[in-house]
């Protein structure tokens, strides 16, 4: 039979010949067994072992042996997820008005159900920056209003 095998391993009408591991990964029947005696050549023993030598390591200062003991203790860290789009349409935050009409909507989603808590709260919080922006504006404008106003009594005063 190994007469009619190329140097691929293939038979002559290009099929993988037996025993042929069939791709670069080699046998999927090999991996296995190998895992198999991987996991009959390890004890409980073993692991509570590797286990207190890893903890040694991480009282240490390694944080690699850290993120080991913690993810096979407690899991892994759940992976943030990135927010879809909201179902509520927010007002352009241009004006002090548009703020409280923007504030309103988000405070109706949430007491509705439509908005969660973190997502009202992270857009309170831009909200609110953005009228902290506004105030800041006002009182630059009222500070030059006031400069003016005294520059002018103090110039009518001369006269």
């Amino acid at each position: 039979m190994t007469d009619n095998i190329d140097n691929n391993g293939r038979d002559p009408r290009g099929r993988f010949a037996p025993d042929n591991p069939g791709g670069p990964g080699g046998s999927r029947k090999r991996a296995l067994v190998m895992c198999r005696a991987a996991k009959d050549a390890i004890t409980p023993e073993d692991i509570t072992a590797l286990m207190r030598k890893a903890m040694s390591m991480a009282r240490e200062g390694d944080v690699a042996a850290m993120r080991l003991v913690i993810e096979r203790t407690s899991g892994r860290a759940a992976v943030a997820q990135t927010a879809g789009p909201l179902a509520i349409a927010l007002p352009r935050c241009k004006t002090a008005a548009d703020c409280s009409v923007a504030l309103e909507r988000i405070l109706d989603g949430f007491s509705r159900g439509t908005i969660e808590c973190e997502s009202a709260s992270v857009l309170i919080a831009a909200v609110q920056a953005r009228l902290t922006a506004f105030e800041r504006t006002l009182h630059k404008r009222l500070d030059k209003l006031e400069r003016a106003a005294r520059q002018a009594e103090h110039n009518s005063g001369r006269n």
